[in-house]
């Protein structure tokens, strides 16, 4: 068997790609992180143009879909690294599973916070439930026109700036001497 055209996820894992670095590419105008958001977006445009030329592999005359190029996983972790140290882009950390969600199927949400607070857990569940539920319906498997995968791209990344700002908050709440447990001695 020859494949002589990438699959149809690997090009949906593209134009995700291309929508991601399109957002950075927004965000980076007059912005503190312009330049990580530049090259967020440029790595991103890498990752495309692999998952677009990249053939999928066959193993014993089986045409492999569920594997991403090894370039595209290698820029797909930098951009990571990027955002990581430059937590002012708003993008998430697990930018990566947004792209290849379209290759693998499967969206993870962030850890649980364990908040000691009942209204800081209510927020958590609030926030947990919007995130699952973009993920189900709108950002996991096929894929939409591009304006609307990149509207809901966008969506995500803001609950993921209110998931780090929650995170934040729970960490100061918890760490309260009157959240902690005493010792009993």
């Amino acid at each position: 068997m020859i494949i002589s055209t990438p699959l149809p996820n690997a090009l949906h894992a593209a134009a995700r790609a291309r929508a991601i670095a399109g957002i950075a590419r927004r965000r980076s105008v007059f912005h503190p992180a312009e330049e990580a958001l530049t090259t967020v977006a440029e790595l991103l445009d890498d990752v495309a143009l692999a998952f677009e030329t990249d053939l999928p592999p066959i193993l014993d005359g089986v045409v492999i879909t569920n594997t991403i190029p090894f370039d595209a996983s290698l820029l797909l972790s930098i951009a990571e690294d990027v955002i990581a140290h430059n937590k002012a882009t708003g993008l998430p950390d697990c930018l990566g599973q947004y792209v290849t969600s379209a290759v693998f199927g499967t969206l993870e949400l962030p850890r649980l916070l364990h908040p000691v607070s009942a209204q800081l857990a209510s927020r958590e569940i609030h926030l947990r439930v919007a995130l699952q539920l973009l993920h189900e319906r709108r950002l996991t498997g096929a894929g939409e026109r591009p304006e609307a995968t990149a509207f809901y791209l966008e969506a995500a990344f803001k609950l993921h700036v209110n998931w780090a700002r929650l995170a934040a908050a729970v960490a100061v709440d918890n760490a309260r001497p009157c959240n902690r447990p005493t010792v009993a001695q």
